[in-house]
């Protein structure tokens, strides 16, 4: 039998689309007080929006009779006739937000209008207006949301942790503030402030408030003027490109959207330039005709429809490609950002004191007997079983393809090494062929995995700490739990706002020479996409990213001692065939692939 839903019911389930946690109330609201031409805009919270989302702004107001209609559904300024909707230049324009809102959570609304001697406040529940009086209140609004999906428990139930919904609250917030640079924001989550932004002059000033200076610093500037798109802003360097990258924006006409196509544009104007697994910063803004795109198609507005899709792709790509071509590697005087120098400046008649140098044998290792026992003892029957001893020879010639190879016996077999890339030595059936990179992956992943133990990982201490700048979310995400990354060795403590301070690294990965921002930000990674659960699925997710990052450090033409290092560091692995994010270490070519070739 077909019947016309309760209003209640009809508002829960559109309650549904428009807030789907209390970042969607905080979007709403923070882009209502825009749209009212607020030049202020306090935003507080509390326990990460379960208990309170409060917005309160210097904007217009709102009448008595204007403030009790505003919660029925599709009450609007924004649109009188159906044409409107092709000339939207606000955020808001269907009047569905404050009526979800208030079906879902305790609403108490107080509001001013310019010229008016006092003020309204309604209460309101469960889309039910509980109380309407006058009050004394400052011109503008002020909202206060309490206690959201108090009357859906099942919705209640699956909102994620406090930092994660947090974290979704402090990323609705930097949207809008970075639409507006000319308005004030303000943002303070149990009673602790956490942004204070006043205007600037311009979009580099805000990113730079919000990102810091590190980020700021790197940016690029974007802009390119055609018939069918205007493209402005900022595009990182090739060399800022992270695997945590929260500082990733569109906006069109102000408005901020997502869209996988454009994202695509961007990252292939980067091709060949960044390594895998990173994505650069960008905060990119594009004016079109309101007419010539859809901004009516997904409840939350953050999805959006342009008329000519394919065209915006070639041109936002060729902008990107421009501007990196012209602005990455030149440095840049940046006359956009205030601030004093970091670092005193030398004076002209001081004379320079070169740092004193430390001799250190970076090849010794104490192990290396007990690994070549124990590689003399597993393969004792394989290929390595016999080797006749050749007497001592360096060999170095130009090969018909342009490549240097070296040869020189070490110990009973004499190794080649091929461009720094392969190291070629004998076996009893052939050459075996080993790939370096891959086989100190092996070797990495190997010797962290193995050093776990139940009271936790062993942790050498940094000689000189480093301090690290990160943006807020990063920083929220890292510092979740500093134990649980002792125990999988890393020892990382909070300084100041937004910083941190790295004491110490795991002792198997320290002797590598870790570049330790790439491995904070590769934490900030996994962290990101496995949670907060450290179990074994995260730490072998760690102990790979760390590998890699040890063979970026350490890629470089090795000599004949270190090639026999990694031999037998690799022939002591579990499995020391293929690397542990795919690809065979090693290979061997048979006398009989030999002949067939010859």
């Amino acid at each position: 039998m077909i019947k016309v839903l309760p209003s209640h019911i009809a508002n829960l389930i559109a309650a549904g689309e428009v807030v789907q946690r209390p970042s969607s109330v905080v979007k709403e609201l923070m882009e209502n007080a825009v749209d009212a031409n607020a030049s202020q805009v306090l935003l507080i919270v509390n326990d990460s929006g379960r208990t309170l989302i409060q917005v309160i702004d210097n904007g217009t107001g709102m009448t008595k009779e204007e403030a009790e209609i505003c919660f029925e559904r599709h009450a609007t300024s924004k649109i009188e006739k159906a044409d409107d909707l092709y000339s939207i230049n606000t955020f808001g324009f269907r009047g569905e937000a404050l009526a979800s809102i208030a079906a879902c959570a305790d609403v108490t609304l107080k509001t001013r209008k310019a010229g008016e001697e006092t003020g309204t406040e309604v209460h309101i529940a469960e889309n039910n207006i509980i109380s309407s009086v006058q009050t004394s209140c400052p011109q503008g609004c002020n909202i206060a949301v309490r206690n959201i999906f108090y009357n859906i428990p099942a919705r209640r139930k699956f909102l994620k942790s406090d930092n994660v919904e947090y974290r979704q609250i402090v990323s609705e917030f930097i949207k809008v503030a970075l639409s507006r640079t000319d308005i004030e924001f303000k943002f303070i989550h149990n009673s602790k402030d956490i942004y204070s932004l006043p205007p600037v002059s311009n979009l580099k000033q805000r990113i730079t408030q919000i990102a810091g200076k590190e980020i700021a610093k790197d940016l690029i500037d974007i802009q390119t003027d055609t018939t069918v798109v205007c493209v402005r802003g900022f595009v990182g360097r090739p060399s800022l490109a992270k695997k945590s990258q929260p500082n990733q924006y569109f906006f069109v006409n102000g408005r901020f959207f997502k869209s996988p196509l454009l994202h695509k544009a961007v990252m292939k104007a980067y091709s060949n330039l960044i390594p895998d697994g990173t994505i650069p910063s960008y905060f990119i803004f594009l004016h079109i005709e309101p007419e010539n795109m859809d901004v009516n198609i997904h409840p939350s507005k953050t999805e959006i429809k342009f008329e000519n899709e394919t065209v915006i792709f070639e041109i936002l790509n060729a902008a990107v490609k421009e501007a990196i071509g012209e602005g990455a590697f030149i440095p840049s005087i940046d006359f956009d950002t205030e601030g004093v120098p970091e670092i005193p400046a030398v004076p002209h008649n001081t004379r320079y004191v070169a740092p004193p140098k430390i001799n250190f044998d970076p090849l010794f290792n104490p192990f290396k007997e007990e690994l070549k026992s124990r590689r003399n003892a597993d393969f004792a029957q394989n290929d390595f079983e016999s080797y006749t001893p050749e007497p001592k020879s360096y060999f170095k010639e130009q090969n018909s393809y342009g490549g240097v190879f070296s040869e020189e016996t070490i110990g009973e077999r004499p190794i080649i090494l091929l461009k720094g890339k392969y190291i070629v030595t004998t076996v009893k059936s052939g050459l075996l062929l080993i790939d370096i990179a891959r086989a100190k992956e092996r070797i990495l992943y190997e010797r962290y995995l193995d050093s776990i133990t139940e009271t936790g990982v062993a942790i050498q201490e940094n000689l000189f700490p480093q301090t690290i700048d990160l943006d807020h979310s990063s920083y929220t995400i890292l510092m979740e739990d500093q134990q649980r990354l002792k125990e999988i060795g890393f020892d990382i403590r909070p300084f100041g706002t937004d910083c941190v301070v790295v004491y110490g690294l795991p002792a198997t990965l320290a002797q590598e020479q870790l570049d330790i921002k790439e491995c904070v930000d590769t934490l900030i990674h996994d962290l990101t996409e496995t949670g907060k659960d450290f179990g074994a699925e995260f730490r072998e997710k760690v102990a790979i990213d760390m590998a890699r990052s040890g063979i970026r450090k350490g890629l470089h033409e090795i000599n004949n001692a270190e090639a026999q290092h990694i031999i037998d560091a690799l022939f002591a692995c579990k499995d020391p065939d293929h690397a542990p994010s795919g690809g065979k270490c090693m290979s061997i070519i048979t006398v009989e692939d030999l002949a067939k070739r010859l």
